[in-house]
């Protein structure tokens, strides 16, 4: 296990594990993995796993009940959760006062929660598990970035100085000293060896008349050949446009781009169907199935929306569509967080109604952001 994994620590007394698990459900439904101290109970023991979690998790959720406020060990292990200034988030599960300890921090409530993975309060839970997740790992980023550029700019400048010495310059072939005065040497040598006599007498080479070739044309031909498309090869004609198009079930998804507005997210897909007529039923976000996407911190966005021919709905869309005609699709996002830039997978929920299972792998990858 380690604190990328388990980023929540979940206290509670052993009576309440059944909210606890369901909070746990929640969370998970929101891409928030999250550790269970087991066994907190009165008069247990602080066994080795529980403190260790609680030292890497950045947040420590603790339920308060009616029996969490008579353990003093689980006060004791919040007390020193907050001591070590890790994000402690009180949750009220019942009608009961705060330990003195920590009235200074505004608890969430879910009394007669239910498990409702889109409760307020677990909504508002997630945003900020999330927001504190993404300023935490981008100032990492950061520093990452700094230490990589910097080990640069070091062996950049160690090339440089190593360059300029003459031992690694001949050792390059780039010049050797001892090489320009064994080649002046020679030369001179080369001059003096000749005699006056040689020197007078005339080179039989030069007085011999070269015939000169005449060329029809010397000057080269710089037009270029003209270029043949290579008709076997269509996939080089297609290649950017078949990255971003899925085929399922005779239904031809192509996505045309996905862009920034403010704080939302709209990504627009083209929809082909090559089959007869027939209705196409599209999740936005619908129990246990919802269009989604996925960023580089593999944090999950459920989609607000999605809208076809000017119908909008937060739950689904069910558009007839004609056989060979295109409709263009909307997926709405709402308050996506300004770091997010880049869509690792973007999953769009779909059904036929001539075949009610889910269409698979309606999926794009490494989506760009655009404004």
């Amino acid at each position: 296990m380690n604190a990328r994994q388990h980023e929540v620590c979940l206290l509670y007394s052993e009576s309440d594990k059944a909210i606890a698990s369901l909070l746990e459900d929640a969370l998970n439904y929101y891409s928030i993995n999250v550790w269970q101290a087991q066994n907190i109970s009165i008069g247990s023991k602080i066994i080795n796993q529980t403190t260790e979690m609680l030292d890497k998790a950045k947040f420590v959720i603790v339920l308060w009940s009616n029996n969490s406020v008579k353990s003093a060990l689980l006060k004791s292990l919040a007390l020193e959760a907050k001591k070590n200034n890790k994000i402690l988030i009180p949750v009220l599960i019942e009608n009961i006062k705060v330990p003195g300890e920590f009235l200074d921090i505004q608890p969430a409530y879910l009394l007669n929660w239910d498990g409702d993975h889109e409760n307020e309060q677990i909504v508002k839970l997630w945003r900020l598990i999330q927001d504190k997740v993404l300023k935490y790992r981008s100032k990492k980023v950061g520093f990452n970035q700094f230490i990589a550029i910097f080990g640069l700019v070091l062996t950049g400048l160690s090339v440089i100085i190593a360059i300029a010495t003459p031992e690694v310059r001949c050792f390059l072939k780039l010049q050797c000293p001892e090489n320009i005065s064994s080649e002046k040497t020679i030369k001179s040598s080369e001059v003096t060896s000749q005699s006056p006599a040689e020197a007078d007498l005339p080179n039989p080479i030069k007085t011999t008349p070269i015939p000169q070739t005449i060329l029809e044309n010397p000057l080269p031909n710089k037009t270029p050949a003209p270029t043949v498309p290579d008709k076997s090869n269509p996939i080089s004609q297609q290649e950017v446009g078949s990255q971003q198009t899925v085929e399922v079930e005779g239904f031809i998804f192509k996505l045309k781009s996905c862009k920034r507005l403010n704080e939302n997210v709209r990504c627009d897909v083209l929809i082909t169907n090559t089959l007869k007529d027939r209705v196409l039923k599209i999740y936005a976000n619908y129990p246990s199935k919802r269009s989604k996407f996925l960023d580089l911190e593999g944090i999950t966005y459920p989609a607000e929306s999605v809208e076809i021919d000017a119908v909008k709905d937060t739950s689904y869309v069910s558009p007839q569509l004609i056989q060979n005609a295109n409709i263009r699709l909307s997926v709405n996002f709402l308050e996506i967080p300004s770091q997010v830039n880049k869509v690792q997978v973007l999953n769009i929920e779909a059904e036929g109604f001539d075949s009610p299972k889910s269409l698979k792998d309606i999926q794009f990858r490494n989506i760009v952001l655009s404004k």
